[in-house]
C-alpha cells in the first residue's frame, strides 16, 4: 500500500548518543539521548511516545537518558481539570490585562462586569478565579461594545494560525534567539527556523473521524499588540492533549512574564479544546528557569523506569536527595542505577575534549557517522528499556513494516536465510 493511503507511523532507525554537550549546565559531555527521525506519525503514536518520555525538535524525536545525563530531564504535564491558578499566576494575568487596557478602561470594565453579575447576597466575597474569562479579558475582539467610547492603552489580539513561514515570524524568532539565548546572528537562518518550528515537521496521520472532531497537528498561537507581533507559541494538538513545543517573545515585554502567561493561556486552551492534559515539555529540578513549570499544580512527572506519572509533590522530596528518581519497587535495581550515576559523575576528567562534532538540541538529527559515542539502545543501560532478550520473547517481531519508494511493505520473518516482502 502507499504511505498516503492510510494512517501509519514511519520512523528511521534510532541511535543512542552520549558524550553530548549539555545545553543547561554547559558540561562538555554531560548529555545522553536516544532519538530517531519521524517521516510520519499517527496522532495516537505521537501521544504514546510523549508518555514514554519523548519530545521532538523538528522531525527529530528524542528521549533523554536521565541516568547518564548530568541534568536529568523529566517529562512534565498538567492535568487540566485539576489546575487551579496560583496567586502568582492570577497576578501575572491581571497585571498584563491592566497593562493592555490602561487604568481608565480597566476601571470602566470592572464596573461593567460588576453590573452584569446577578445580585446574590449569599455569594462569597472572594469568588473563585475564572481562568477562561481572565485569560481572554483584555482581547479587543471580546470587549463589550458599550465601552467602545472609552480609550484603551493598547489593542490586543491572540489567534491560532497555520504554521507556515512568514518574514514576521522569523524576525521575532531571530530577535528572541539573539536577545534571550545569545545566538550569533549569522547562525540563525530561515531554513533552520522552518525545519525547527514551521510547516509540517512530519505527516501527523489521523483518521477522518478524528479530523472531523478535533484540531490536530502543529499550530502557531500569535500575540499581537497594536498590530505588532510580540510573542508566538508553537503548539502540537493531539487527541487528548496540547503539547507546548516552543515559545518566543520580544525582549521589551519580558517584564510581563510572558512565558508564565503563555503557559496559563495554553492550559486554558487545552480546557477549551476538551483536552485532558497540557504537556509542558521537560523539567530539570536544578534549572532555575524551569521552576515555573512545577508551579502549575498539580503537575506530574514521568517515572523514567515505570512510565507512570506521579504528582510533583511526591517527586520533590526525592529530587532533593538525588536528581535521578524512580518509584520502581525493584529496590536493588534502583540502588544500582543510583550508584552508576554517582560513579559516572566522579569519573568526569578535566582534560580538553574534542568539540568538533558537538551538536545542540536543534540539530540532533544531523548525520554523524564518525561519532564514537553512538551505540545501540541495548548497549546503553538506559532506564526504562527492557533487555533485548525480553523484547524477543514478549513482542511479536514476525512482521516489520518497511517504507520503500513511498510504499509500505510488510516483511514476514522466516527461518534464515529466507524472508519475504508482501504489500
Amino acid at each position: 500500500m502507499r504511505l498516503s493511503d492510510t494512517p501509519v507511523t514511519v520512523i528511521t532507525p534510532g541511535t543512542y548518543q552520549s558524550g553530548r554537550k549539555c545545553g543547561y549546565c554547559g558540561r562538555d559531555d554531560g548529555s545522553a539521548i536516544f532519538g530517531f527521525s519521524a517521516l510520519s506519525l499517527t496522532a495516537a503514536d505521537y501521544q504514546e511516545f510523549m508518555d514514554r518520555g519523548y519530545r521532538r525538535s523538528g522531525t527529530f524525536m528524542y528521549k533523554p537518558d536521565l541516568l547518564h545525563s548530568c541534568c536529568p530531564q523529566y517529562a512534565i504535564r498538567l492535568r487540566v481539570s485539576d489546575y487551579k491558578p496560583s496567586k502568582e499566576h492570577r497576578q501575572t494575568i491581571n497585571r498584563f490585562n491592566r497593562f493592555v487596557l490602561g487604568a481608565e478602561y480597566e476601571d470602566a470594565l470592572q464596573r461593567y462586569e460588576k453590573a452584569q453579575k446577578p445580585k446574590d447576597k449569599t455569594r462569597k466575597k472572594n469568588a473563585e478565579f475564572d481562568l477562561l474569562h481572565a485569560i481572554h479579558r483584555a482581547e479587543s475582539a471580546l470587549l463589550p461594545p458599550s465601552l467602545s467610547h472609552i480609550p484603551r492603552a493598547h489593542d490586543l489580539s491572540v489567534r491560532l494560525v497555520t504554521p507556515e513561514y512568514t518574514d514576521e515570524k522569523f524576525a521575532l524568532y531571530k530577535h528572541y534567539q539573539i536577545s534571550c539565548h545569545h545566538d550569533a546572528e549569522n547562525e540563525i537562518t530561515s531554513s533552520g527556523f522552518v525545519r525547527f518550528l514551521c510547516g509540517k515537521p512530519f505527516e501527523l496521520a489521523s483518521s477522518a473521524e478524528e479530523e472531523g472532531k478535533k484540531r490536530l497537528g502543529l499550530w502557531h498561537q500569535m500575540y499581537y499588540l497594536d498590530g505588532k507581533l510580540i510573542a508566538m507559541a508553537v503548539l502540537d494538538f493531539l487527541p487528548n492533549s496540547i503539547s507546548g513545543v516552543y515559545f518566543m517573545w520580544a525582549e521589551e515585554y519580558g517584564k510581563y512574564s510572558l512565558g508564565k502567561l503563555s503557559a496559563c493561556r495554553e492550559a486554558a486552551l487545552a480546557a477549551e479544546e476538551g483536552d485532558e492534559f497540557y504537556y509542558m515539555g521537560l523539567y530539570i529540578y536544578s534549572c532555575q528557569k524551569m521552576k515555573y513549570k512545577a508551579a502549575f499544580a498539580p503537575s506530574e512527572l514521568l517515572d523514567p523506569e515505570l512510565y507512570e506519572y506521579f504528582r510533583f509533590d511526591r517527586f520533590e522530596p526525592e529530587l532533593e536527595k538525588c536528581e535521578y528518581v524512580t518509584f520502581s519497587s525493584d529496590a536493588d535495581a534502583v540502588e544500582r542505577a543510583r550508584r552508576r550515576r554517582v560513579e559516572s559523575e566522579m569519573a568526569v576528567d578535566d582534560e580538553e575534549r574534542d568539540k568538533t562534532d558537538e551538536q545542540d538540541a536543534h540539530s540532533s538529527d544531523d548525520d554523524d557517522d564518525d561519532d564514537d559515542d553512538m551505540k545501540t539502545l541495548f548497549e546503553a543501560d538506559m532506564p526504562g528499556i527492557p533487555p533485548l532478550t525480553q523484547i524477543k520473547t514478549e513482542i511479536d517481531l514476525s512482521k516489520v513494516q518497511i517504507l520503500v519508494n513511498h510504499y509500505v511493505i510488510t516483511a514476514k520473518v522466516r527461518p534464515l536465510p529466507y524472508f519475504s516482502l508482501t504489500c
